[in-house]
């Protein structure tokens, strides 16, 4: 069978609802892309340029040396950093001044328990209980500190 010029015509001619021709969309599409890449590589970089990854150091990381800040409570002589010393010292004086204040024993109370010192935070979870008895937060130092001395080598 013998196709007309015509046939052979609409078969070989995009129709006019087929979109943009290949030499407009192709650039359009290169453009986005590299668009694209271009801002994910700037995310990246970004993210990991200042500390490094889970990739490794980057190279700007691995060239400079920067100090690490030395924290400022650190105390030669040994003892508590000096925050840690001036409350201890403020729920002191709150405490000889109010004998009563049960909140600020067991602040005291809860500040020994921290550092292990159970034998010093059972009084005073006691003397907060002689003054309110319903104290959730004396009973439960309480029963903590008395847990914990109990575990304690002798």
């Amino acid at each position: 069978m013998v196709f007309s010029a015509r046939v052979q015509a609409n078969l070989v001619r995009p129709s006019p609802a087929g979109g943009l021709p290949a030499r407009v969309y192709l650039p359009i599409v290169a453009i986005f892309a590299i668009v694209f890449l271009a801002a994910i590589g700037y995310l990246l970089r970004v993210a990991f340029g200042s500390t490094g990854s889970a990739l490794g150091p980057s190279a700007s990381t691995a060239q400079t040396s920067r100090k690490i800040a030395q924290p400022q409570n650190i105390e030669v002589g040994g003892g508590p950093p000096p925050a840690v010393a001036i409350q201890l010292s403020e729920l002191r004086a709150q405490i000889a001044a109010h004998p009563r204040d049960d909140v600020a024993l067991v602040e005291l109370g809860d500040l020994y328990l921290t550092v292990g010192k159970f034998t010093q935070a059972i009084p005073l979870y006691q003397r907060a209980l002689r003054v309110n008895p319903n104290n959730p937060a004396a009973k439960s130092g309480l029963e903590q500190a008395r847990t914990e001395s109990a575990d304690q080598p002798k």
